[in-house]
């Protein structure tokens, strides 16, 4: 991913401006190019902080659509950058939307699950489902014993999806 400091401080601009139509503007130009480094997370922290659905709507779109592997490990990044559970779900989700392989940030993906909301958990066991045979066997192993010795604390639900998700990564 390329770095360009002038096209941060212009989308920083852009999004602190608060005017609708810009900001609509300048994520459909975003859209057709190749997301920067800071992009992603920039978008990903105005999602947190705004309250504009139909901008919300479309970052969320843009992160569906994003087809670009280097932009995965500022996905990843990003989930904990923000604080909003909603947030959180929707970038987990992006994960699978987006048709990225995810497998080499399954650690992280999990540490969010175990983490999480059930929404949120439901979004990352989604993405782990999705990429477990491409997981390696330490990262695999690793995950299995923290779900395993963490189940307990969970909520009746999400114990069930951990479970759930011990069983995928068992298979």
């Amino acid at each position: 991913m390329l770095r360009s400091e002038k096209k941060i401080a212009d989308l920083k601009k852009v999004l602190d401006s608060g005017r609708h139509y810009e900001i609509e503007e300048k994520i459909s130009m975003l859209r057709n190019s190749e997301p920067y480094e800071g992009v992603i997370r920039l978008l990903a922290l105005f999602y947190d902080k705004t309250g504009d659905e139909s901008i919300k709507l479309m970052i969320s779109e843009f992160f569906n659509d994003m087809k670009q592997l280097s932009a995965r490990g500022e996905v990843i990044e990003s989930i904990s950058a923000v604080t909003k559970p909603a947030s959180k779900a929707m970038l987990a989700c992006s994960c699978w939307m987006s048709g990225l392989d995810y497998a080499d940030h399954a650690i992280a993906l999990s540490e969010v699950f175990m983490e999480g909301d059930y929404l949120t958990s439901l979004e990352c066991f989604t993405v782990l489902d999705t990429c477990s045979g491409m997981i390696n066997e330490t990262d695999r192993l690793s995950i299995i014993d923290r779900l395993e010795k963490g189940a307990a604390s969970y909520e009746k639900p999400k114990q069930q999806l951990a479970r759930e998700l011990i069983a995928v990564l068992k298979e």
